[in-house]
C-alpha cells in the first residue's frame, strides 16, 4: 500500500541562497531506482533545483550493482549522451556548470585493463567524456584548470573563485599571475564539468537514510560555519607525510579569515562539532568522533576508500559518522597528494565557496576521485536575500522588480531572470524585467530572480514569484478530489475554464510526462507514484488547445511515502 499526503496549495515566493547556483546544476536521477528518485526529490526541494534541470536516466542495476563499474561505451550510452541531449533539448546546456548524481549510479569507468589507469565516473564527467593520456591519470600528472594550487606544477596559490568566474573570466583588466592568465578571459568552451554524488548506497556504502541526513546537514550548515574545529592529523604513515607540507600554510591562511585550525598528532576521539579533518591512514574509526558540525568535510587519504571490494576504511564511514562530505579514490591511487583534497580545501570553503567548488579548487588531478555528500553546502558564504515584487495575475504587459539585500555594505548586485526554468534575461545590474503578456501562454507561470554580489566568489540568492496570465481567458485547475485506483495509482481530474475547450490534457512533473489523454469533461489522468518516487513532489495539469497553446495549472504539492506493507 502507499500513502500520498496532499497539500493543494500553490508554491509561493520561496527564497534560496547559494554560492554555486541551483539553476547551474544538472541533477541526474536513475529512473529505475526508487532510492535514486527519493534522494533526488529531497535534494531538489532542499536546494530549489529547477524542475527543468532534473534529468531521468535509464541505468540498469548491472551498471551500479557489485563493483559499480561501466565501460567507456556504457558511460557514453547510459549517462553522457542522454543527459546532454536532455539539457540541449531544454535549452539549458549553456548554463550548466556542474552535474549532481543521485544514488544508484556507477562510480568507476574501466578505461584500461590496468586497475591503476581506470577513472571514476566523476573523472570522466570532468573531462567531458574525453579520456586524457591514461599514464597521466595513473601518475596524477594531469593538472586540472580549476585547481587553485600550489603543487609541483602550479607553484602559486590562486584566490578562491566560483565556477561561473572560472568559465566567464575575471575580466581582461584583472590582475592575475602569468601562470593563470587564462582566468582573465575565462575557460569558456574549455571549461571542465565538475560533479559530485549525493551518496553511495551499494556494497559497503551507507543507507539511503544516511544520504538523506547528509543532505539535511548540508542545508543546515549554510551561513553557520564554525570558526574552529578543523583538524590536520599527522603521523609517520606515508599517507600522512605526503600531505603534511600543506597543513601549516593552510592554518595561516585560515587564521587570516578568522578560522582556527590545528595540526596535531592526536586523532580527535571524543571531540564535538568537528568542522573538518584531513589525515592519512589505512584504517580509522570515524565513529570515535563524538559529533561533526553541519557542513563538515573529512577524508583520510588511503588507497581504496572508494573501492568497496577492497580492505581499508571506506570514505562512506565519515558520512555515517556525521560528516557532510568526503572523498576517496575508486582505484589504487598511490600516496599521491595530487589525487586528494589539499589542505587549501578549507581555505576555499572559508572564503564562501560551495562544497563542490572547494573540492575542485583543491584537487589537482580529480580523475580517480569519488566525491560524496552535499555539493551545495556553503557554511561560510555571505548571507544574501532577494525578493520579487509584482502582480499575482497579469492581463497586460507588466514589469517585475527584484530587490537584493545583504548585511555586507557597499556591494554591487547583479540580476538575472528565469521564466518557467528557462533563462530569459542574462546577468546585468538591472533589477527589473518587462514581460510581454501576448507572448506568454495563459495559466500558471514561475518567475525566478537570481541576485548575486559582484565578487570572484559569486554569493547569490534566488526567489520565485508565481503568477497567472489571463490574456485569452483560458485556465485549467486540478480538482481536489483524487481517487485511488491501484496500489500506486491515483486518478486526477481537472477543470478547464474559459469559452474554449482544450483538445488534450497532460499530467506532468517538471519535464516528465506522467499521462496524456484527449480532453473530455470527465477525463481522468493517472498518476503512477512509481514514476516520480517517494519524497516531496509536485504535479501540474496542462491543457493543450487547437492553436498549440499549453495552459498550465498551479502545481499541486504533496509527499509520497511508501508503506512497508507487502
Amino acid at each position: 500500500m502507499s500513502r500520498m499526503i496532499r497539500c493543494l496549495v500553490c508554491v509561493f515566493a520561496a527564497g534560496a541562497v547559494q554560492a554555486q547556483m541551483a539553476h547551474e546544476v544538472l541533477l541526474l536521477v536513475n529512473k529505475n531506482s526508487q532510492p535514486s528518485l527519493l534522494v533526488a526529490n529531497t535534494f531538489a526541494q532542499v536546494r530549489q533545483i529547477p524542475k527543468m534541470n532534473i534529468v531521468y536516466l535509464d541505468v540498469p542495476e548491472s551498471a551500479y550493482g557489485g563493483t559499480a563499474t561501466v565501460t567507456p561505451d556504457e558511460f557514453t550510452k547510459l549517462i553522457w549522451e542522454p543527459a546532454n541531449a536532455a539539457a540541449k533539448e531544454r535549452g539549458i546546456d549553456g548554463r550548466i556548470l556542474a552535474w549532481v548524481y543521485s544514488v544508484d549510479f556507477p562510480i568507476r569507468v574501466k578505461t584500461d585493463p590496468s586497475d591503476r589507469k581506470q577513472m571514476s565516473v566523476g573523472g570522466l564527467t570532468f573531462m567531458r567524456n574525453q579520456m586524457p593520456g591514461l599514464s597521466l591519470v595513473e601518475e596524477g600528472k594531469y593538472l586540472s584548470k580549476l585547481f587553485g594550487g600550489p603543487n609541483g606544477r602550479l607553484k602559486i596559490s590562486l584566490n578562491s573563485m566560483s565556477l561561473g568566474m572560472h568559465k566567464n573570466g575575471l575580466g581582461m583588466d584583472s590582475q592575475v599571475p602569468p601562470e593563470a592568465a587564462y582566468l582573465q578571459g575565462g575557460l569558456g568552451d574549455r571549461m571542465p564539468l565538475p560533479s559530485m554524488m549525493l551518496g553511495y548506497t551499494g556494497e559497503k556504502g551507507t543507507s539511503v537514510d544516511t544520504v538523506l541526513q547528509t543532505i539535511m546537514r548540508g542545508r543546515a550548515s549554510d551561513y553557520r560555519g564554525l570558526r574552529k574545529g578543523i583538524h590536520f592529523v599527522v603521523s609517520d604513515d606515508v599517507r600522512s607525510k605526503c600531505r603534511e607540507w600543506q597543513f601549516y600554510p593552510a592554518v595561516n591562511d585560515l587564521k587570516q579569515r578568522g578560522v582556527e585550525a590545528v595540526v596535531t598528532t592526536n586523532f580527535p576521539s571524543g571531540a564535538e562539532n568537528v568542522m573538518g579533518l584531513l589525515m592519512g591512514a589505512e584504517t580509522v574509526d570515524p565513529s570515535a568522533i563524538k559529533s561533526f558540525a553541519p557542513g563538515a568535510m573529512a577524508e583520510h587519504l588511503t588507497s581504496w576508500s572508494a573501492e568497496f571490494q577492497k580492505p581499508q576504511t571506506k570514505a562512506t564511514q565519515w558520512l555515517e559518522a556525521g560528516a557532510t562530505a568526503t572523498a576517496g579514490a575508486v582505484v589504487e591511487p598511490y600516496s599521491n597528494s595530487d589525487k586528494f583534497p589539499s589542505a587549501r580545501f578549507f581555505v576555499h570553503y572559508a572564503s564562501g565557496c560551495s562544497m563542490l567548488e572547494s573540492f575542485y579548487q583543491s584537487i589537482a588531478c580529480p580523475l580517480q576521485s569519488l566525491l560524496l555528500g552535499d555539493p551545495m553546502a556553503k557554511p561560510y558564504a555571505v548571507p544574501l536575500g532577494v525578493k520579487v515584487l509584482g502582480a499575482n495575475e497579469i492581463t497586460t504587459d507588466f514589469t517585475y522588480f527584484a530587490k537584493a539585500e545583504s548585511r555586507v555594505q557597499n556591494v554591487e548586485y547583479l540580476y538575472s531572470f528565469l521564466l518557467d526554468g528557462k533563462e530569459i534575461r542574462g546577468v546585468s545590474d538591472d533589477p527589473t524585467l518587462y514581460l510581454r503578456t501576448g507572448k506568454l501562454a495563459d495559466g500558471y507561470h514561475e518567475l525566478r530572480a537570481v541576485a548575486r554580489i559582484k565578487h570572484p566568489v559569486e554569493f547569490s540568492a534566488s526567489a520565485e514569484k508565481p503568477f497567472a496570465v489571463n490574456y485569452m481567458g483560458r485556465s485549467v485547475s486540478v480538482l481536489p478530489t483524487i481517487e485511488k485506483i491501484g496500489k500506486h495509482e491515483h486518478g486526477i481530474k481537472v477543470q478547464a475554464g474559459g469559452m474554449e475547450l482544450p483538445e488534450k490534457l497532460r499530467l506532468v512533473s517538471g519535464e516528465q510526462v506522467l499521462d496524456e489523454k484527449p480532453y473530455t469533461e470527465d477525463a481522468e489522468l493517472v498518476l503512477n507514484e512509481l514514476l516520480i518516487g517517494e519524497g516531496p513532489n509536485r504535479i501540474r495539469a496542462i491543457a493543450i488547445y487547437a492553436d498549440g497553446m499549453e495552459v498550465s495549472s498551479a502545481p499541486v504539492s504533496f509527499e509520497i511515502k511508501f508503506s512497508a506493507e507487502p
